[in-house]
């Protein structure tokens, strides 16, 4: 049953994050936490969203602003390394707490997770937003609502968008992956069969919301983001206070 829900989930969330942009990574980390400890769900979710980010980045390589890419992943190794060390000192329950009430802000208060600077953004503004960005997915998990309005900023399309935020990903999940063996001995066999099942269900999601991504200008989303989300995210926090 776990690993059915976890591949019906990843090509759900999939074709989310092909048509929108982000989402879907945060709705797939919800439900593996369900599954496992968040110190576990974490590099999962990081094997299956690399899958995921790098297949949807291939199919649309031709938009991707690629400098906008090496200037985000400068900083992001060191700041995931140093995002595994704070996450993996603290207690299960405390993880599970973060980890909710952060889904919880993603969904209902997004705005306070966003930059408010008045200044035009360049890209190398992104070279501290990758380093956050690094620091994000390895305490909670991940940083689309973060990330986001930057790689929107300087990107010329939403397709543009869509490409560049997922090849910066690929990086991203690569160094939280990384730094979750390096630092807390994660053996990423020892869930193979999630991460085969995950990363199979994402590539198909990532083919199909690929395809309309060129096909739909208005996809109405959101509602249903919301409730999944926020579900997810009171799970995390009943089991983390009761």
């Amino acid at each position: 049953m776990e690993l059915l829900v976890v591949g019906l989930a990843a090509v759900a969330t999939a074709v989310l994050s092909a048509l929108a942009g982000l989402g879907g990574g945060m709705i797939l980390l919800g439900v593996l936490a369900q599954f496992f400890a968040p110190a576990t769900a974490i590099p999962i979710h990081g094997g299956i969203q690399f899958v995921s980010n790098g297949s949807r980045a291939a199919m649309l390589r031709e938009d991707v602003s690629w400098s906008a890419v090496l200037r985000s992943c400068v900083l992001m190794l060191p700041m995931s390394l140093l995002g595994v060390a704070v996450a993996v000192s603290l207690p299960d329950d405390a993880m599970r707490l973060v980890l909710g009430v952060f889904l919880l802000l993603t969904v209902w208060r997004p705005g306070l997770l966003r930059w408010r600077g008045g200044n035009p953004m360049t890209e190398r503004s992104l070279i501290v937003v990758g380093g956050v960005s690094g620091f994000l997915n390895t305490t909670v998990g991940a940083s689309g609502p973060f990330t986001s309005p930057f790689f929107k900023a300087v990107t010329v399309s939403h397709t543009a968008f869509v490409a560049t935020a997922a090849a910066s990903q690929v990086l991203a999940h690569s160094a939280k992956l990384a730094s979750y063996v390096f630092v807390d001995g994660f053996d990423v066999t020892d869930h193979g069969s999630t991460v085969a099942v995950g990363a199979v269900g994402v590539t198909l999601g990532s083919w199909v919301g690929t395809r309309l991504l060129r096909r739909v200008k208005d996809v109405a989303l959101d509602t249903l983001f919301r409730v999944v989300l926020t579900i997810l995210a009171l799970r995390l926090i009943l089991r983390a206070v009761m």
